[in-house]
Formats: structure tokens, sequence, C-alpha cells
């Protein structure tokens, strides 16, 4: 096929249905009737000598042929659009661009209310997607363009074109429910070795930053299950002797009826970067700079008004 003789505005049909692998969502976000994006993938098809998507349940999942596209295509697109936004004017309260952010669970509960307000404000028009991510993820969604920014705890993977930037730093605590006997004694290494603890992984399997620091010590902790966030701490917890590390940037989120208590751990360990990631190809586009520094705002305000509190639990501050 004659390469001049190809609509390029299929390609963006493409990009639009990797990342909604919706029809009717694509449609929308094309500004297009369901049947003219239906018309682009048969197009794109026959041009491609694929099928490209087909159908799962609800959703359009990607072929191979797909997947391997995606990543060229995307990245064409988002040069392209990075060129022409350097020499446009991007103004917040004009667009109607839409905003993707990937969060982790405890960090969206506190980011999210600030975040809506403060992009609601500037960019009335546009439209502000939260979705959830964690670390094993998050590279992919940035790279494949599913995200266009995002926040992540201990962030370790080196990639060159992903750019990646401290906004904070969270520290380890241990989590206790506040009637438990754990608490009734110093928590002590030995005590500490002895207790059941559970460990946060979003892939059931990952170990925690406690893990690597005793197998340094040549020691182990007694993992005795993995939960997947960290917003079901409190439920966990009630009525047990567990222990459960957690980040202490969850402290603001609990109050006196979630019954926790946070204790220093009985060993070192090094606090955690809060990372912001976007694709480095997005560094220059008015609209991701915008984005990005509304988030550095918030979390830089988030930071002042923890480092106010003095990390300390509801239960923390009854003992002392």
């Amino acid at each position: 096929m004659n390469f001049s003789a190809i609509d390029l505005n299929l390609l963006r049909v493409f990009d639009v249905l990797m990342r909604e692998g919706n029809v009717t969502i694509a449609a929308e976000r094309l500004g297009r009737t369901q049947s003219a994006v239906s018309h682009s993938l048969g197009k794109l098809r026959a041009l491609f000598n694929d099928k490209l998507f087909f159908r799962d349940g609800g959703s359009m999942k990607p072929t191979p042929r797909a997947i391997e596209l995606s990543a060229e295509i995307s990245d064409a697109l988002a040069n392209i659009r990075a060129t022409i936004d350097r020499y446009q004017r991007f103004v917040p309260a004009q667009t109607r661009r839409v905003f993707r952010v990937g969060l982790l669970d405890y960090h969206g509960a506190m980011v999210i209310p600030h975040l809506i307000k403060r992009f609601r404000a500037e960019a009335p028009h546009a439209a502000l997607n939260v979705i959830p991510t964690s670390k094993e993820e998050v590279g992919r969604l940035i790279l494949t363009r599913k995200l266009d920014c995002a926040t992540i705890v201990n962030f370790d993977r080196h990639d060159q074109n992903l750019l990646v930037s401290e906004v904070g730093r969270d520290e380890l605590a241990c989590a206790i429910w506040s009637g438990s006997e754990l608490l009734r004694r110093p928590l002590t290494l030995e005590r500490y070795l002895e207790a059941a603890h559970v460990q946060i992984s979003a892939d059931g399997s990952s170990e925690g930053l406690a893990d690597k620091v005793l197998r340094d010590m040549g020691f182990q902790r007694n993992v005795v299950a993995t939960i997947p966030n960290y917003m079901v701490i409190p439920w966990v917890l009630r009525g047990s002797d567990l222990i459960i590390h957690c980040a202490d940037s969850v402290l603001s989120l609990l109050d006196e009826t979630s019954e926790v208590s946070m204790v220093k751990a009985p060993l070192t360990l090094p606090s955690m970067p809060i990372s912001l990631i976007i694709h480095w190809q997005m560094a220059t586009d008015p609209a991701t700079i915008w984005f990005k520094g509304l988030i550095e705002e918030i979390y830089a305000d988030r930071q002042i008004r923890k480092d106010a509190a003095g990390g300390k639990s509801p239960g923390e501050e009854s003992r002392q």
C-alpha cells in the first residue's frame, strides 16, 4: 500500500483503542460515532493484515501484533503532539484534554481530594482519571501512554525512557492493633521476630523493605499472610497480635476509631522516596508540565502538613 494513501487518523484510532479497550469509549474520546470507529478498525485490520483486537467479555483485547505496534505508534503520536504543543500556548482553563495519573491506594486517599479541587479550579473543561497502580506495573503503563504520570513509593526500575523525580519521603513503622499484647511492653527485636507479620504486596509475593534489611542482619520475620493494599489495615489488625509494616503517611488517614497504633520498628529502616514518573518524551509537553507541577505542589503541601503533625498516631499520643 502506498504510504501517501494511508489516512494517518487511523493511527489515532488505534492508539485510543489500545488505551481504552472499548469501541464506545474510544468513540467518545475521539469525538466520533461508534460506527465510524468500527469502520476505522476495519481499515486498520486490512492495513496491518491482522485482527488487532478481539472481544473478551465487555472489552477489546489486543493481539500480539497490536501490542508490538502499540509502543512505536504511541511514541510517534506523542512526538508529533509534543512538537505541535511546543509551538502552541497551553491554557489550562481552555483545554479539554483527558489527564491520567496513577496512584497507590493510600496516596490516592490523601492526594485525590486536593488534586480534584485544584484540577477543577484550573482546568474546568478537562477530565481527570485517577488509576490505581503498583510498582510492578507503573513503568509499562507510563511507556504505553496509559498514564500521563504516576507517583510510586520506593520505585527502583531504571529505564532511560522514564523520568523520575522525588516529591517526598515515607518512613516505615509497625502498625499494631491498639488492644494487642504487643503494646504492653517495648517492641524488642526478639519480640518483633517472634510475632506474626502481614506483608503488603500487590503481587502477593514481593518481599518488603524490612525483609531485605533483616536478611542482611541474618534474620527473617514470620510472614503469615499478604494483603494487596493499605486501606484494609484496620480490619486486618483488629483483635489480633499481628504486625504490618506501614508507611507513616497512612497516619493522616487514621483516627481513634481505627484502633491502630504506630510504633517504631526495632531495626533501622531507610526512608522510602516517593517518585513522580513521566515519559521522557513528554518532558517538554506544556500540558504534562502543568499537570506534573500541580501534583508536585500537592505533595509539597502534604509534606509540610506531615512534618507539622510530628508523625504520631492517636495511639502513640495517648501513651506518652
